[in-house]
């Protein structure tokens, strides 16, 4: 199997990256929460936009892209490597945590906070359908949600919407509709977004449920967990001298379209970024 080749401005430098990876555009919400709690870091974003979305693809196959980019992100000096990516973190997370040396950190659905701030104990699961039927799912729901009234919602198509940049078209609020109406017919008085693409479609969802609804985002939890970590293992660059260093780097990568990408981008973040072209080989 071979390498990513790519060139890296954040690999030749002194402060070993963070790696973080998706399917696409979605684990940028994860990355401006890294960056905000950890401007000294540097960092690789790989979006795998040419294979995306894997909510839809076999488990086999998220593993073997998954394996890819994080081989790419190790050749790179990647010190901790985020998977910013519910699907990939529930199919292929504890094997890789065994497999390489290096500390992972995934994403999954926010059940635990969600029953912290529900008042009915009725909550709705926005989720790609192979996060709803993945392993790690199903403990998480049985340590976790035994006593609550836990609605699974998997929402086909969203992911493409947002990885398109269409946040706002007909299609992508009749899907929301559509989507929402199931849980709020059944009075969930709290919604997981189980999908890092969702976090860009918070206000579409808010304009459709109201304000009474909580709407819980893990992006920023994921964010804070890395920091423990780095701290942790006494390998952060926010902390003594590196506090005084200039501010890290992020470089970005697509396995897709690199303008399709810098449009989505620029539309999501509001910010004219250079992503680079990842060439590979499956």
């Amino acid at each position: 199997m071979s390498l990513f080749t790519a060139s890296s401005k954040v690999s030749a430098q002194a402060k070993p990256p963070i790696g973080i990876f998706d399917s696409g555009v979605g684990g940028l919400s994860v990355l401006q929460h890294i960056q905000q709690l950890s401007p000294s870091e540097n960092i690789i974003y790989v979006a795998d936009s040419g294979h995306a979305p894997y909510g839809c693809k076999a488990e086999v196959f998220i593993e073997q892209r998954s394996r890819i980019i994080t081989e790419y992100l190790l050749s790179q000096g990647a010190k901790a490597i985020v998977i910013a990516c519910n699907t990939a973190t529930a199919s292929i997370i504890e094997r890789f945590r065994q497999d390489y040396g290096i500390p992972f950190i995934g994403v999954e659905p926010g059940i635990k906070p969600a029953i912290a701030v529900t008042k009915n104990n009725t909550i709705g699961v926005m989720a790609t359908a192979a996060t709803l039927a993945s392993e790690r799912y199903q403990e998480l729901t049985q340590r976790y949600a035994s006593d609550v009234n836990l609605i699974n919602q998997s929402c086909p198509g969203l992911a493409d919407q947002v990885e398109a940049g269409l946040l706002d078209s007909h299609e992508t609020i009749t899907l929301l509709k559509q989507y929402l109406a199931s849980l709020l017919a059944q009075q969930v008085d709290t919604i997981v977004l189980g999908c890092t693409h969702y976090s860009f479609l918070q206000a579409q969802i808010r304009n459709i449920v109201g304000q009474e609804i909580h709407l819980v985002d893990p992006s920023l939890a994921i964010a804070e967990q890395l920091e423990r970590v780095l701290l942790q293992l006494d390998v952060a660059s926010d902390t003594g001298q590196a506090l005084h260093e200039s501010k890290g780097q992020t470089s970005y990568y697509s396995s897709g379209s690199v303008k399709d990408f810098q449009n989505t981008m620029m539309h999501l973040l509001k910010q004219n970024i250079v992503v680079e072209p990842l060439s590979h080989t499956l």
